[in-house]
């Protein structure tokens, strides 16, 4: 099952250039931003370093290495993504707000990941459907005060976009750490 990765195939390139090409969107909502641009370039490549020393460690072990090398790219998109909200509503109370709630979804997370990883794998057998109501509800009711604001500001398109993209940071956030999860715990929980 595991298997070499040679560097061709180890997508370090093409993902790399994903997400500094993602990273360059994310800085231009609500308008361009070269400090925001340079940040996000600079995770950028501090991911790129990343995933070439994860190629050396694990190039023998292609599934760790594809899960790490998931991990740090699912990471930065939530970073990139939840950028362009904490931008358009800078020291508001939605900022607030989205702060607590990627606090929330960073932290929370990494204490329930058999479980995500089991409710991914499994979702009708496992308790992750509560988990799942109260992200849902959270999301109701952050996205509908979100836009109830964004109808008095000047630029609603921009809100909409970052409210979208805050949201899937939310998920990436929730998802990531059931990447760190290694092969055989994985096999362990999957066979339950």
């Amino acid at each position: 099952m595991n298997k070499t990765v040679s560097f061709k195939e180890s997508r370090i390139i093409g993902t790399s250039l994903l997400l500094f090409g993602l990273g360059f969107l994310g800085s231009v909502v609500p308008d361009i931003s070269t400090s925001v641009i340079l940040f996000n370039f600079v995770l950028a490549a501090i991911a790129t370093v990343l995933f070439y020393v994860f190629w050396k460690k694990h190039q023998h072990q292609s599934k760790r290495y594809f899960s790490l090398l998931s991990y740090v790219m699912v990471i930065e998109l939530g970073i990139f993504m939840a950028i362009p909200l904490l931008r358009v509503y800078y020291l508001e109370f939605v900022f607030w707000v989205g702060v607590v709630m990627l606090v929330v979804m960073v932290l929370l997370p990494y204490l329930f990941t058999k479980e995500i990883a089991f409710g991914i794998q499994k979702p009708a057998k496992s308790k992750l459907g509560k988990i799942y109501l109260i992200f849902a509800l959270l999301i109701i009711g952050f996205g509908s005060s979100i836009y109830t604001h964004s109808l008095s500001t000047s630029n609603p398109q921009a809100n909409v976009i970052a409210i979208f993209s805050f949201l899937f940071a939310l998920l990436l956030f929730f998802t990531a750490p059931v990447f760190l999860i290694k092969p055989k715990d994985m096999d362990e929980i999957v066979n339950k």
